[in-house]
């Protein structure tokens, strides 16, 4: 990749975003007893999608290394399979709200590792790596009893900000890319510049993707993503990385001006078969955030669709 993203690169904008995030909601890992915890189980019931309609007493969690797992409220394994959303990068109280509020039946893995798209990526260039994290994974499921003895079925790869890089390095892998059934990222794909001058985004990190893209289109994956408009230097800005890639996927844009969730100022779709991405204005810390606290409502309705078909 062009560069570890995020620290240098980003500078004061990353270290901005971390002081924002640290001060306003604590430590990644909340204690069960959090009032922020309490505060998003409690809302998100309320809110809870209207194809949900089976609601356990409580969540179950469990923390190893640096994952968090959550099985939602209304968690229900179907035909003695259930299926995993492992997500990277950013708090897992967020995903824990994104999960009961959007209602997509399956259990969320929070994976933080550090600052910048280099730690991600590195914590899985090696094959065997993201096989043993789903073992784990399904073995803490087991140990839940929520699961009936049922046994893994699909998995969507989802992605923050710099957690696309561990996506990118899974994705390297034909093995591991051929058993992910969709890939979710918000507000997190970058490449290198062929010509910085001219703005020339490098294809070459975006053909993992554009093969992810095609198969969506074709409807056997789901890809969708989200971008802010923030301005990036030295490296293209997730505006015109995602551009390249819509452009090489050969799909249009469709200007839509709409309103989305936490004041998001939506500009345009582009849409083809399963592959879906929402451009978004924004140029602050809080645009960025956003992208995160909103994919209850922007992105993983359309994994929650994919899979109750």
């Amino acid at each position: 990749m062009g560069a570890s993203l995020g620290t240098a690169a980003l500078g004061m904008a990353i270290v901005a975003l971390g002081t924002t995030l640290t001060s306003s909601l604590g430590a990644t890992d909340l204690g069960d007893a959090h009032p922020l915890k309490a505060r998003i189980v409690h809302e998100a019931r309320m809110e809870t999608a209207p194809n949900v309609d089976k609601i356990s007493a409580e969540p179950w969690r469990t923390h190893f290394g640096r994952t968090d797992v959550y099985i939602p409220t209304f968690f229900e394994p179907k035909n003695g399979t259930y299926d995993l959303i492992v997500h990277f990068h950013g708090l897992a109280a967020a995903q824990a709200s994104n999960i009961e509020r959007s209602g997509v039946n399956a259990v969320v893995a929070s994976v933080n590792v550090g600052v910048g798209s280099g730690p991600y990526e590195d914590a899985f260039k090696e094959p065997w790596s993201f096989p043993h994290l789903v073992s784990v994974i399904e073995k803490s499921v087991a140990r839940s009893g929520r699961a009936n003895g049922a046994h893994l079925g699909r998995i969507a790869l989802s992605a923050w900000s710099a957690g696309y890089g561990s996506v990118s390095a899974i994705l390297r892998v034909p093995g591991n890319a051929k058993r992910v059934d969709a890939v979710l990222l918000a507000d997190g794909l970058h490449s290198n510049y062929a010509d910085e001058k001219r703005h020339i985004v490098d294809d070459g990190p975006l053909m993992k993707y554009l093969k992810v893209a095609k198969e969506a289109i074709h409807g056997d994956k789901l890809f969708a993503l989200t971008h802010s408009s923030i301005v990036t230097y030295g490296y293209p800005n997730t505006t015109e990385t995602i551009g390249e890639l819509i452009k090489l996927a050969g799909v249009d844009k469709e200007i839509v001006v709409s309103d989305g969730p936490r004041a998001m100022e939506q500009v345009y779709e582009a849409n083809s078969g399963d592959f879906h991405v929402k451009g978004y204005l924004g140029v602050a810390v809080k645009d960025h955030i956003d992208h995160i606290w909103g994919m209850n409502e922007t992105l993983l309705p359309y994994l929650r669709d994919r899979w109750s078909r």
